[in-house]
């Protein structure tokens, strides 16, 4: 237990160090970014004001201080909870974030568990039958996976389900003139679909890769030869130690890949017009909208971090199990 306890503060202690450097390294790169912020919160129409005007507005978005003035300000506001104000949404950042952040989650949070499931059902099935035709065919579509971008993905899913067969809608997260909370189940389900299968498709290939090695080793293991010697099925080896040891390096895989998964969601809200934390970020960067870019990269930091350091704990806990035992 002491073990585990000074694991734990190791991590987190690491953790919270490269949160700090992710900050420190994103405000001093948007800082040296050659977009003018100036133009682009004037949309492209910076001579129409005139030069007292243009020295007005430097100094409401503190442009007319240096860059470590200006970072020091946004850390001292963000001990006090205030993440600064976004020119392009023309509100507090915080207050983006809250209306963005939970669609976001939702999103990300249905591909995780769909890549998961899929992923070590169809590498569980792979390792049983290997060097089988169903086999060949799983590695064959989790190579493609791997190396298929998440927007091209994307975008055959819209030509096909949404143009071609409209079976689904084209894009947004909820029919126009409607929020996403009130539409109906159905229509939720609906405007979900596609960018859940395009994430859970590109995700969960190194889920499917990994379990088929985990699954083959276990499968070669002394104790499941000897159960399978002494007349127990396979579906009774796979159910009590197949899955009992190739499961949790499974879900420890999926926590440590949380980032992938994030960025697979920045190109997918941005591809089907999901309004989520991803195409803020995207419509920020374009916008050079500081105080909102910092937000939106402090939360997808937290988010990833988050599952490294849950992938941490679980596979130091995993590691001092098989040891004492």
């Amino acid at each position: 237990m002491k073990k585990l306890s000074r694991s734990v503060l190791q991590v987190s202690l690491r953790l919270v160090l490269l949160l700090i450097l992710v900050i420190v390294f994103a405000y001093l790169l948007l800082s040296w970014s050659p977009l003018d912020p100036i133009n682009a919160y004037l949309g492209g129409n910076v001579f129409a004001v005139s030069e007292a005007q243009k020295s007005l507005l430097e100094s409401q978005l503190a442009l007319d201080q240096g860059v470590g003035q200006r970072l020091l300000h946004w850390l001292g506001g963000l001990m006090q909870g205030d993440l600064g104000y976004s020119s392009l949404y023309q509100q507090p950042v915080s207050s983006v974030i809250a209306e963005r952040l939970p669609i976001s989650l939702l999103l990300i949070a249905l591909s995780w568990i769909c890549s998961l499931v899929f992923g070590y059902l169809l590498g569980l099935t792979a390792a049983v039958y290997r060097g089988g035709w169903l086999d060949r065919i799983i590695q064959k579509f989790a190579w493609l996976m791997v190396c298929m971008p998440s927007f091209w993905l994307a975008m055959l899913l819209i030509s096909l389900f949404s143009i071609a067969l409209s079976l689904t809608p084209v894009c947004c997260a909820a029919p126009i003139g409607m929020t996403f909370t009130e539409q109906s189940l159905a229509s939720m389900l609906q405007h979900l679909l596609l960018p859940v299968v395009t994430l859970t498709a590109v995700s969960m290939a190194p889920i499917m890769l990994h379990t088929r090695e985990k699954v083959i080793d276990v499968l070669q293991s002394d104790y499941v030869q000897y159960s399978l010697a002494h007349g127990d099925g396979l579906s009774k080896v796979v159910l009590f130690h197949v899955i009992r040891n190739s499961l949790l390096p499974a879900i420890i895989l999926q926590f440590a890949t949380v980032a992938e998964l994030f960025g697979g969601s920045l190109i997918a809200e941005s591809v089907f017009s999901f309004p989520g934390v991803g195409a803020s970020i995207v419509k920020a960067g374009l916008a050079s909208d500081m105080g909102l870019l910092m937000g939106c990269t402090l939360i997808s930091a937290l988010l990833v971090f988050g599952g490294n350091l849950i992938a941490s704990l679980l596979s130091r806990r995993f590691m001092l199990e098989a040891k004492d035992a």
